[in-house]
């Protein structure tokens, strides 16, 4: 087979046509508190700035959708720096096993192929069953034992001495090597987490279904889900040693620009500097999985992206199917996790972990009910219940996934992720709580936009109102000046700028312009409640943000005889009282009050002027350039 450069294997973002992306939402969409999730990002940038990891990718899926998604720090420091993204491809190492392998036995268990109270010898003849150290004793080793990692088979191989023995690759070595190596006890006795029970899967999977466990996971599942950036890579040593690709991945054959685009179109994150210098980009990191089953192992292999894993997990949150299609019956994603009664208090499920020792990435505040896996590059997948009212005994599941990747053994093995996977599950399960108020799609939109815009820093001059910054577009242009960001949204109230807050203020802008309260105005409040909410605005501005330049402005007019907004009827003088009271506010608080309202008034009246407006509500061209001029004399 000829062999292919590393480079040749890694996706293009554009080219997602055929992927099945959850719908993005804002946290408080789903019953969730963005500001409690920024905590999550400390533990992460506090990881970065330690350098216990190069980067992370973090993902939250809630109700089946995408609750929140964010990249951090870098995918590659060494040789060069890469900054991580939310399309980035990762080793899952071990989370592979319940990603693919037990899910592809599940599928056949399903389909009548096999049962998993079949021995393992039904399938590989010379598989060894467990025998007492006096011969006296006897126990078949069976495919639920594999999956459960209560077999006995010893946790790992010695790679080098296999691949002298066998050469690399060689998957019928490994099996060679697992069907007669020692038991280390009476299967169901014990747990034992075991990369050589899912090799031993892989097997079988391919003795059954008569493909490689590649072909069998891409037809089965991941194609049927549209993860179309999941697929292991096949690898091995090239003439001088080095670690190189053998096959495109899928998602690469059905692109034919990858072969043109070369090396800048990398999306995959390296893992540990090997000791010619160079760099694992592609090839599992696996010893076992790299060298004696080249990059296509039950135990490890699986390369994915953060969408599609989160796919993945809606379709498990959802009895199996996602999308209208189907990879798991219900009754089999409950048996996958679910503890057998066999070995009931080992903790492990039929694929996945639940108890055990190793299931501290669950953190401490989801239910009882909830499973996932590790893997040692970094990788991290937890999955909470979702509430089925009648069916199940599930008062504290909340249909809840965390999905955190990491490259944490880039450039070099030796950190632990233990405390940092338990630490992000605390806060993500800690954040799921009623939100006190909801706001319009088109908010969260915005909302959304904002989260994916870099941060605010203390060169930003910030615009914060509702439709009328907002409709100001370009405020740069308008006012020829850097750094200024619209953080106006349509329909906005006080309340809403106040619980968006936290978007802006930790980067500690140079200044802020408020412009609030029409909104509510047309809610029926009084004058009183809406500067009262105002100033609690102001009021945590300043305590969060102390050193921002804070510019509050008044109120502009509207002219009701439009008739276009009915819920403004009769409310025209309210502006004038409630700008009055602001500017009592802006000189108790020390800030600059800007009394924007004269500046648009008819004469004589409190109505905006008709030529300033198309709707009575809203500002012309003409008008914005009244309010640019007021506005460049505190620039």
């Amino acid at each position: 087979m000829k062999l292919l450069p590393s480079f040749f294997f890694i996706v293009l973002l554009a080219l997602q046509a055929n992927a099945q992306s959850l719908q993005r939402v804002a946290p408080e969409q789903v019953g969730m508190d963005s500001r409690h999730l920024l905590y999550a990002d400390e533990a992460i940038e506090t990881a970065i700035a330690n350098k216990d990891i190069p980067g992370a990718v973090l993902a939250v899926v809630r109700n089946g959708k995408m609750a929140y998604l964010k990249a951090y720090g870098n995918k590659r420091v060494y040789p060069n720096t890469e900054p991580m993204t939310v399309n980035t491809i990762f080793d899952m190492a071990s989370c592979s096993k319940p990603m693919s392998t037990a899910i592809c036995t599940h599928i056949l268990a399903e389909r009548g192929k096999l049962r998993l109270l079949d021995p393992v010898s039904l399938y590989i003849p010379e598989f060894k069953s467990w025998v007492s150290e006096d011969g006296k004793d006897k126990k078949i080793i069976r495919i639920a034992d594999l999956l459960t990692h209560t077999s006995g088979l010893p946790p790992y191989a010695p790679t080098s001495e296999l691949e002298k023995q066998y050469g690399s690759p060689s998957p019928d070595g490994m099996i060679e090597y697992i069907v007669n190596c020692r038991r280390d006890f009476k299967p169901q006795t014990d747990f034992q987490y075991s990369c050589l029970n899912y090799i031993t899967l892989q097997r079988i999977i391919e003795t059954v279904s008569g493909q490689s466990l590649r072909d069998f996971a891409r037809e089965n599942l991941f194609d049927v889900l549209g993860m179309a950036h999941t697929d292991y890579l096949p690898c091995k040593r090239d003439k001088n040693g080095k670690w190189i690709n053998t096959a495109l991945p899928h998602w690469a054959e059905k692109n034919s620009q990858l072969s043109t685009l070369h090396s800048q179109l990398i999306e995959v994150a390296p893992t540990e500097k090997q000791s010619d210098g160079s760099v694992l980009c592609g090839q599992v990191h696996d010893p076992l999985a790299r060298v004696m089953n080249g990059g296509i192992s039950g135990n490890a292999g699986v390369f994915s992206c953060v969408e599609d894993i989160a796919v993945l997990c809606a379709a498990l949150q959802n009895g199996g199917e996602w999308n209208g299609h189907r990879i798991l019956s219900p009754l089999g994603v409950k048996a996958m996790r679910t503890v057998p009664r066999a070995t009931a208090t080992l903790g492990r499920t039929l694929g996945w972990d639940n108890f055990t020792a190793y299931a501290s990435n669950n953190g401490d505040y989801f239910g009882p009910n909830t499973y996932g896996h590790t893997g040692y590059t970094g990788t991290s997948i937890i999955i909470d219940l979702r509430s089925l009212v009648g069916s199940e005994m599930c008062i504290r599941d909340s249909d809840t996934s965390v999905i955190l990747l990491v490259n944490a053994v880039h450039p070099e093995d030796g950190h632990s992720m233990v405390r940092l996977r338990s630490l992000i599950a605390n806060v993500v399960a800690a954040s799921i709580y009623p939100t006190p108020r909801i706001y319009t799609d088109h908010y969260y939109k915005r909302f959304l936009q904002f989260m994916d815009e870099p941060a605010i820093t203390s060169k930003d001059i910030v615009m914060v109102g509702n439709s009328l910054t907002e409709g100001g577009g370009n405020w740069n242009t308008r006012l020829n000046k850097k750094n200024i960001r619209n953080r106006g949204i349509i329909g906005d109230e006080v309340m809403g700028i106040y619980d968006r807050l936290h978007q802006i203020l930790p980067g500690h802008p140079e200044k802020l312009f408020l412009l609030a309260g029409v909104n509510d105005i047309s809610h029926d409040l009084t004058a009183d409640s809406i500067v009262s909410m105002i100033r609690m605005t102001v009021e945590r501005i300043q305590r969060e943000s102390p050193d921002t330049k804070l510019y509050l402005q008044s109120l502009l007019p509207f002219d009701e005889s439009f008739g276009r907004y009915k819920k403004l009827t009769g409310k025209t003088d309210m502006v004038p009282e409630i700008n009055a009271q602001l500017e009592v506010l802006a000189k108790d608080h020390k800030i600059t009050f800007i009394n924007l309202f004269p500046l648009f008034t008819e004469k004589g009246t409190n109505a905006l002027r008709k030529e300033l407006t198309s709707d009575g509500l809203h500002l012309n061209e003409e008008g914005y350039k009244i309010w640019v001029k007021a506005l460049k004399k505190k620039m």
